[in-house]
């Protein structure tokens, strides 16, 4: 479907799809009373770089729990070293703590 206005009222009709977190064709149907849109709740921007250093995050607990399954599915769950496994929970706990106070800091 076509139709024709201003520069001014497209501007509006997009600033209000925009707003509404909608497609533009999903905000003139329903302005029609063909549907109903779902409202979703827009997502957040979030710092690619904090992004990465969760990721990297991840990756560290990720090997972590590879290396215990590892070790219980070949017998050998009594000898994990605890003490390595504690060791390497702190280290993530840490890069978790360093990762939270950059990000926090450039908000305020």
């Amino acid at each position: 479907m076509i139709f024709r206005c201003t520069p001014s009222e497209k501007a509006t009709l997009v600033a209000k799809a925009r707003a509404a977190g909608l497609p533009n064709a999903t905000l003139m149907r329903e302005a029609l009373g063909l549907t109903e849109a779902r409202r979703r709740k827009p997502v957040p921007r979030v710092d690619t770089q904090l992004t990465f250093a969760i990721a990297r995050v991840g990756g560290n607990l990720n090997q972590l729990s590879r290396w215990i399954n590892g070790a219980v599915k070949s017998g050998r769950a009594s000898q994990v070293d605890a003490l390595k496994v504690a060791t390497q929970l702190v280290a993530i706990e840490r890069q978790l703590a360093q990762i939270v106070a950059a990000h926090t800091d450039v908000g305020e």
